[in-house]
């Protein structure tokens, strides 16, 4: 029981230095500071059967190998034996198979920028895509018959096991996607082709979208030309093309705003395209030539006069100006001044803007 300022607690009789797996069971967050060492980490992550601290191990573990590598000193020791204690944490038969699935999912590249600032996107999406590549080889094969064994039968359930089943099928699949070898593509074509739900039909989608090229083309089309009277699912279709990470991705998302589903006035259509692009594809909304930033500016501009309020949603990727590297933060600053400097701006929008601009720190 902790109950005062400071206590200090001994144990007596251990024969060896165990691995502390702290806060077992605490419902609330905590942050905790130890000088445990690092590579007890690994241990959690691969054994630990407190199933929240497995997961919190394996993230900061991740985070920190993710930066270290975006810092240019990779720890491709600690890389592969993280690649180890996933695989081991994956063969365990006592964790549920959606705790297994989040387990896949590494810090997205957006959480990675709030560790420090001064961040590079470019440079976490490239160090992130690389510990994504060391994991989808070293566990290749053990993934290739998860994605295998666990393909559904029967009809569709949405009871927990089955969903689970299907959350780990699709995290062993969006992870293979991170290998470009054919073998993985044909994978990822037969998944969404004999996709019997929306769930997989997305999952294959955008594991084609990670793999890029004709394939993803013909599935987009494929998709579209079911779906198209759907439109809450063709917001998902204009959302996985705004989260592609391909080179042409920005070209993708300007030619998709004269598409004839596109409809700047349906706040909906608007989110899945415009904001998927700017809050959840970093590395490109992020691109040096700052063209991702005049976009945004330019589609707030443009929405103002007809939807105030979910113009103004749209300024916050902006406002974040102070995370980023200056040359970087510099130029989301000019758009931002762009933006306050136009007539006739909502009060909405205004406000926002003006916040934005007089922050000096986040």
């Amino acid at each position: 029981m902790i109950d005062a300022p400071e206590k200090r607690i001994r144990i007596d009789g251990v024969a060896r230095m165990p691995v502390l797996s702290a806060l077992r069971g605490f419902s609330a967050p905590v942050n905790v500071t130890t000088d445990a060492p690092g590579k007890d980490a690994y241990v959690l992550l691969a054994a630990d059967p407190d199933l929240f601290n497995r997961w919190e191990a394996g993230q900061v573990l991740a985070r920190d190998l993710i930066l270290t590598r975006e810092r240019g000193t990779p720890d491709e020791v600690g890389e592969e034996r993280f690649a180890e204690a996933m695989g081991r944490a994956l063969s365990d038969q006592s964790a549920e198979l959606a705790f297994k699935a989040l387990m896949l999912s590494l810090p997205s590249e957006s959480d990675l920028a709030l560790a420090w600032h001064g961040a590079d996107p470019a440079a976490i999406h490239a160090a992130r895509d690389a510990l994504r590549l060391r994991l989808a080889t070293h566990l290749g094969d053990a993934l290739g018959r998860l994605h295998a064994a666990l393909q559904g039968a029967g009809p569709f359930s949405a009871d927990a096991q089955a969903a689970g089943r299907r959350a780990l099928r699709n995290a062993a699949l969006g992870l293979l996607a991170a290998d470009p070898t054919e073998h993985n593509r044909q994978r990822a074509r037969a998944h969404f082709e004999s996709a019997g739900n929306m769930t997989d039909a997305i999952a294959g989608l955008g594991a084609l979208m990670l793999l890029g090229g004709p394939d993803f083309d013909a599935a987009l089309a494929s998709f579209y030309r079911r779906w198209k009277d759907e439109p809450l699912v063709i917001d998902k279709w204009f959302a996985v093309q705004a989260s592609d990470q391909g080179a042409d991705a920005f070209r993708r998302v300007v030619a998709l705003t004269a598409h004839p589903d596109f409809d700047a006035r349906n706040p909906n259509r608007l989110r899945a395209l415009v904001q998927t692009f700017a809050s959840a594809n970093p590395a490109r909304f992020h691109d040096a030539s700052g063209e991702g930033y005049r976009f945004l500016a330019d589609q707030v501009l443009a929405v103002d006069p007809i939807n105030p309020m979910t113009a103004a949603r749209l300024v916050q990727p902006l406002g974040d100006w102070a995370r980023y590297a200056p040359a970087l933060g510099d130029r989301m600053r000019a758009q931002l001044a762009r933006i306050a400097a136009a007539p006739n701006l909502s009060k909405n929008v205004y406000e926002l803007v003006s916040r934005a601009l007089g922050a000096a720190k986040i």
